[in-house]
């Protein structure tokens, strides 16, 4: 009855940044509802947030154990894996994540700077074109672009996805 309660509080503090003591309520409402998923993934997320990917990490397995069509917690154990600089594994969580949730923007955001990193630059256009597709006016999308052209040495879809960016957000720092 009360885990929710727990869980809310949680995610209170979590947003405020109080990372200890969400931990602790997302305990206590795994306590008290062994079952619920969400709070298996905000810990999860809390976590991360402390620097601890690894404890992240288990805690989005036990999410998804709980209910593997948890979009938000394949999301979030790529994020974890590319904390570790697990590229590979963290593009199978953000497809995972995305196949679930196919207008997921963030997943396909951070899929689309994993290829990037990895150096699959086409396949990191491509997912920045999906988001541009869903959203036109999300700026990111268009400056993560931007240094992929860049770096492929298109400079003018570099130039013009850059001031896009600036034009939709032109206080971007």
């Amino acid at each position: 009855k009360y885990a929710l309660a727990f869980y809310s509080r949680g995610l209170t503090y979590e947003t405020k940044g109080d990372n200890d003591r969400a931990i602790n309520d997302f305990n206590e409402a795994i306590r008290l509802n062994p079952n619920y998923a969400p709070a298996f993934g905000n810990r999860g997320l809390a976590y991360d947030r402390k620097g601890n990917p690894d404890r992240a990490i288990a805690d989005f397995n036990e999410a998804i154990r709980r209910d593997p069509k948890y979009a938000f917690a394949f999301l979030s154990r790529g994020v974890a894996y590319g904390n570790k600089g697990d590229n590979d594994r963290a593009i199978a969580d953000y497809t995972d994540s995305i196949q679930l949730n196919a207008d997921n923007y963030v997943a396909l955001t951070a899929r689309g700077n994993a290829y990037h990193a990895n150096g699959d630059l086409d396949r990191a256009i491509a997912d920045y074109d999906r988001v541009i597709a869903f959203y036109p006016k999300y700026a990111l999308a268009y400056y993560d672009r931007c240094l992929v052209y860049r770096e492929k040495g298109d400079l003018g879809r570099a130039i013009a996805d850059c001031g896009q960016a600036i034009t939709l957000y032109p206080r971007y720092r």
